[in-house]
């Protein structure tokens, strides 16, 4: 049964709260905490009265019950009418276990209810997310109006609804996945189901089309005046009313300031001149003695020697680029493009074409450009055909495109230490929910190595002492870079392995699937970090269960996390162990300067193993929290940068 159309105007944007009242608000939000969840419990107590009741309908009866329902959620009184929910749920859970062979846990009936009142939920890896997600999505597409579900991927949001169609149809509701393979031409159809399952980058881009259609933000306004001119409407999408998100820290927090551009080549010769020539003087540049590059903020300083070379080649440049403004922006993007932007870690070659990659996913981003000439300065440094710079038709943040929704809900495994964050810009509760069983996984802290060669040289002989207890082992690494370095070593010592990484993504689905076999290596990048769910053989448990190894921490704990959850999932046994380095990227570049002295101590191997254990673990915690930090005010920044934007743009102040 597929919705008519009637389109929903998106909400006003409201103004963020500030860091200081979020984070106050939070904390007295944990404080209720335990007795919020003890609310939940005995709703879920509640609920599983009408099981009985549910499990006695006949398909007749379950027909009819579903449209009074549907009647009340399209009156918005389905879900505060908590007995009528509990009844819908009930419901939903006899279907599941009939259609799916999936009987929903308390657990999950629980997250459900906290996702139906605007919550976001931090659930234990392996908890069964997705069918939960499932059930929020039914209970909001009977109300008739859209419902978005967001994946980490395209793979899974197809996965998805293939999974839970045969439910989905027995509730009466259509539904579909869309994704870069929808042909342009089905698009508009796709979006009339009731559920549609999509990735964050999908649904972002499907809305500025529109909006750019609409020749400004769309609306029923503007749709109902085209009408009565006689100009058909062109809209995809049938408006914006609740978003359900999986893995929701990546596209709440980690992807939030990414902006999302809509744009058309439009060829620039004098761009074109003036990179290929910026690039010549940047390689007669030295790093540390013509200027220092702040990777952190992105920002270069000249020294004097620098800035006497820039005088000399100012006059070899075109016209166009000798103004100090323009000359400064245009080499600024050349050394970045050198010094930052590393191949097969930021980017890689694809028949002549960069391609970037999704530092937090490893994933491939095809038809993705960076912006301001920059993504031209890589393809000069690259040696590849350099491509039309873009001209931006429409552009919009993930962070604002999020809080357009009226309802926005969700879940992921990694939500601690964002709470006051997700509150400040979305205006969410996160609650942390139990798991149903207790886990058995065994994290170990840090294991400290004085440089990358004793680190990868403890990875190996770890590798093969799991290896011959016929144990499977996951390896972590951070780029595509050092997962091919590491599948090279691994070959050296004649060891089998799955290599992963954004080059052969295609095979993820088998290489997923088999990496919980006895004695299985497998090599990835942080592709296998999300949404994919490793199946342990029964020897395996008996044995301890997947050994993961992370080569390397990143620059948040959470995204740590993402990786050991891949582990001990269901409360089945697991083992983590995770590696670092005194000249790791994030101790050498995100260290508070007052904690270099021990870096030192720990890089000249100094240190007993106990303390250097102990002085490893503190540097990373460190590190990880400056980093955060500064992300948290990037993401702030740049917040209230589009707020005073909206503001100047408008006659009167937004809410």
């Amino acid at each position: 049964m597929t919705t008519s159309f009637s389109y929903v105007e998106p909400r006003v944007i409201r103004q963020p709260r500030s860091r200081w009242q979020a984070s106050l608000k939070v904390v007295l939000h944990q404080g209720r905490e335990s007795r919020l969840l003890q609310a939940y419990w005995d709703e879920v107590a509640a609920l599983n009265q009408h099981t009985a009741w549910a499990a006695d309908l006949t398909a007749a009866q379950a027909l009819e019950q579903i449209t009074l329902l549907r009647q009340k959620a399209r009156g918005n009184r389905l879900i505060p009418d908590r007995e009528a929910l509990y009844q819908a749920l009930a419901l939903l859970r006899e279907y599941s276990e009939q259609v799916l062979g999936m009987r929903p846990y308390d657990v999950q009936l629980l997250c459900v209810l906290a996702m139906l009142d605007q919550q976001l939920v931090q659930l234990a890896p392996g908890e069964g997310k997705t069918l939960a997600l499932a059930l929020v999505a039914i209970i909001q597409g009977w109300s008739g109006r859209p419902c978005h579900v967001v994946t980490a991927n395209d793979y899974l949001a197809t996965r998805d609804v293939a999974s839970m169609l045969p439910l989905f149809q027995c509730c009466g509701l259509s539904a579909t996945s869309v994704g870069p393979e929808t042909p342009a031409a089905d698009k508009a159809a796709a979006y009339r189901a009731d559920l549609v399952y999509s990735t964050s980058k999908q649904l972002l881009a499907d809305y500025l089309q529109d909006s750019i259609a609409a020749k400004g933000q769309v609306s029923r306004l503007g749709l109902t005046l085209s009408g009565l001119r006689g100009q058909r409407h062109s809209c995809t999408m049938r408006g914006l009313y609740s978003v359900i998100i999986d893995e929701a820290d990546i596209s709440l927090i980690d992807d939030a300031i990414t902006p999302l551009i809509i744009s058309s080549p439009q060829p620039d010769a004098l761009l074109t001149e003036g990179v290929m020539r910026a690039r010549q003087i940047v390689d007669q540049m030295v790093p540390g003695y013509h200027y220092r590059l702040n990777e952190e903020f992105r920002d270069v300083r000249y020294s004097r020697a620098g800035k006497q070379l820039l005088e000399q080649v100012t006059p070899t440049l075109p016209s166009l680029w000798r103004h100090p403004d323009r000359r400064k922006d245009l080499l600024q993007q050349s050394i970045m493009a050198r010094d930052f932007f590393i191949r097969d870690r930021h980017y890689v070659l694809v028949d002549d074409a960069v391609v970037i990659v999704d530092e937090s996913t490893g994933r491939m981003m095809p038809g993705r450009t960076w912006s301001y000439g920059l993504h031209q300065a890589i393809e000069a440094r690259a040696g590849v055909p350099l491509t039309p710079p873009s001209k931006t038709a429409a552009k919009m943040s993930f962070q604002n495109f999020f809080k357009l929704y009226h309802r926005l809900c969700g879940a992921s495994g990694t939500l601690q230490n964002i709470k006051a964050e997700i509150f400040c810009n979305y205006g969410t509760y996160t609650l942390k929910v139990p798991p149903r069983l207790p886990s058995r996984l065994r994290v170990h802290a840090f294991q400290a190595y004085p440089d990358q060669a004793a680190k990868w040289q403890e990875a190996l002989r770890l590798v093969r002492q799991k290896h011959e207890a016929g144990l499977p082992v996951l390896l972590g690494t951070r780029n595509i870079a050092d997962s091919e370095q590491l599948a090279e070593r691994l070959t050296a010592e004649a060891l089998s392995f799955a290599l992963l990484n954004a080059k052969n993504h295609e095979q993820e689905a088998q290489i997923v699937a088999e990496a919980g076999l006895p004695g299985r290596i497998t090599v990835a990048t942080n592709m296998a970090g999300r949404g994919t769910d490793i199946k342990v053989d029964s020897e395996v448990l008996a044995g301890g269960g997947l050994v993961v190894i992370m080569l390397e921490p990143h620059e948040s704990a959470r995204v740590d996390w993402q990786l050991f959850g891949r582990s001990g999932r269901q409360g089945h046994p697991g083992e983590v162990i995770p590696l670092a380095a005194a000249d790791d990227d994030l101790l050498c570049k995100k260290l508070p300067l007052w904690w270099q002295p021990l870096r030192q101590l720990l890089r000249q191997g100094l240190l007993s193993d106990n303390l250097a254990r102990l002085v490893i673990n503190l540097l990373i915690k460190a590190a990880q929290k400056r980093a955060q930090n500064a992300a948290f005010h990037q993401r702030q920044r740049l917040n209230r940068q589009d707020q005073k934007s909206r503001e100047m743009m408008s006659f009167v102040k937004t809410d």
